[in-house]
């Protein structure tokens, strides 16, 4: 489950890294760019990402349990908590929560986010990385 789709990359990326995967990617605004990439990607690829045009807080719209939430959307504190706490019941034991931008100093909302919230985990480039217990 990606939140944040912007040009696909991430969710085409995800696609890419292994053939049985399904991408959920959720952002209300279509960038021009999206569907040329997903074109490049090809229609095997393609084909595994389901775009939804809506924001991330919405939440899920199936019961299935999301084994990883990548949250990369509009990095402010109140709607990174919003997003994690409209997808936290379908998260699976063991999931990975990852947010981007973690450090970036034009998004404080994000480590804002993480604090509020009290998530632990580690900080990977730059993402914040939480394995849901």
């Amino acid at each position: 489950m990606e939140l944040g789709t912007g040009t696909a990359w991430t969710a085409i990326a995800l696609a890419l890294a292994d053939r049985r995967r399904q991408v959920v990617t959720f952002d209300p605004i279509a960038r021009p760019e999206r569907e040329a990439y997903l074109r490049l990607a090809g229609p095997q690829v393609a084909s595994r990402i389901r775009l939804v045009a809506a924001p991330g807080e919405r939440g899920p719209d199936a019961e299935e349990p999301v084994d990883l939430l990548y949250i990369d959307s509009s990095h402010d504190r109140e709607s990174v908590i919003a997003e994690y706490r409209a997808w936290r019941p379908r998260l699976a034991p063991g999931a990975i929560v990852a947010l981007d931008d973690y450090d970036h100093e034009d998004f404080p909302g994000i480590r804002e986010a993480v604090a509020e919230l009290r998530l632990t985990g580690e900080r990977l480039g730059t993402l914040f990385v939480h394995r849901v217990p």
